[in-house]
């Protein structure tokens, strides 16, 4: 008689490999320390896997699920993760650099420390994330959502943050200078201690009735 813990786990997949995978179930597999190179990931599940100092390099996963995954010290490096879904997620100390995100959820995931260096995170759901003191400076975060988020002392100084929500966020310290800003609602979010550039100040001002002139 085979053994049902032996039977539970998931069929080995060698990250090495260069074919691609749709539709896989992956959950709790191993992949500390792997390197993916050039992989192609579609609707697979990755639940609970453990993946920490994981290293990807122009891979892209499209619509896969990432809930209770061991991300911690990961490096991704022009990897894609479209439309992908992270769920109490650990990516403590994780690195992107020059990611495509575009669509992904963030929900009560560990993301203290995360390194960003550029990239495309447009339409990103982090709402209610811890992300205090997180650079997320000349990024691309277009109509991403920041509702209840923890955004003090974040910078997002030359990104492009136009249409993002932020009703409920905390900014206390936040640097919004020379970033593309239009289309925020500003009356939505206490702007006490933010850092902000004359002519977003103009936009603020605005916003709330004032006569420009």
């Amino acid at each position: 008689m085979s053994d049902s813990s032996e039977d539970s786990r998931p069929e080995a997949v060698d990250p090495a490999a260069n074919d691609a995978l749709a539709d896989a179930d992956l959950t709790r597999v191993d992949w500390e320390c792997a390197e993916l190179v050039g992989r192609r990931f579609e609707r697979c599940t990755f639940t609970d896997a453990r993946m920490l100092e994981l290293s990807t390099t122009d891979c892209v996963f499209v619509d896969c699920d990432f809930r209770g995954t061991e991300l911690g010290s990961s490096v991704h490096e022009q990897t894609a993760f479209l439309g992908c879904r992270f769920r109490r997620t650990r990516l403590f100390d994780a690195t992107f650099r020059g990611c495509k995100m575009t669509g992904s959820e963030f929900l009560e995931c560990e993301l203290r420390p995360l390194s960003i260096d550029g990239g495309d995170w447009s339409y990103v759901a982090l709402r209610g994330a811890e992300l205090k003191g997180t650079d997320l400076s000349g990024i691309r975060l277009r109509e991403a959502d920041f509702t209840d988020a923890d955004l003090r002392d974040v910078s997002l100084a030359g990104s492009d943050i136009g249409h993002i929500r932020l009703a409920g966020a905390e900014m206390a310290g936040a640097d919004l200078r020379d970033a593309q800003t239009e289309g925020i609602d500003w009356t939505a979010v206490s702007l006490t201690g933010v850092r902000i550039d004359p002519a977003q100040a103009i936009a603020v001002a605005a916003a709330y009735g004032a006569v420009i002139g």
